[in-house]
């Protein structure tokens, strides 16, 4: 079984698929950029509308519902990670995690709603997804967005057995 097809089988163990229809960029930017075992994702969100648990955590939002969204974000990252390297088992591993959290005052559980995201990445793709993270809290995100994740990871050039 590549490793591909092992992500795919673990996030069906959480009842969750690899998305596909990804929420696109709203600006003049490009999902992610690949250079020399490098990647970027551009900021990736749980989407846009209602469904995506707009607002911010502590105040339109609750904590459960800001780790929902935080796990969301997470799914369409792995989406766009498996967009960029064409599956998975190019991958590496992550290397860094930065989470903005639209937040209210007085809410300072940044960190642990972040956990949502960082949870599924270790679970879904084992040692590969272990980071290092930062938590930020925002007063108000782009379009009213809760969560906004920026990630980095290490690829190799081809599958390793690979001719």
């Amino acid at each position: 079984m590549s490793f591909t097809q092992e992500v795919v089988a673990r996030l069906a163990q959480r009842g969750h698929r690899l998305p596909t229809d990804l929420p696109m960029p709203l600006g003049h930017y490009v999902p992610f950029r690949l250079r020399d075992g490098l990647g970027f994702l551009a900021g990736q969100v749980p989407g846009y509308g209602p469904g995506s648990l707009p607002g911010r955590v502590g105040q339109e939002l609750s904590f459960d519902q800001g780790r929902t969204a935080a796990v969301m974000a997470a799914l369409n990252a792995l989406g766009r990670l498996h967009e960029a390297l064409g599956g998975f088992d190019r991958l590496e591993g992550l290397l860094h995690v930065s989470g903005h959290v639209a937040s209210s005052d007085g809410f300072w559980d940044q960190a642990e709603v972040l956990d949502g995201a960082s949870e599924l990445f270790t679970f879904a793709l084992g040692e590969r997804g272990v980071h290092t993270r930062a938590a930020f809290a925002a007063q108000r995100l782009p379009k009213n967005l809760s969560i906004e994740l920026e990630i980095s990871f290490g690829y190799r050039d081809r599958v390793v057995g690979a001719g």
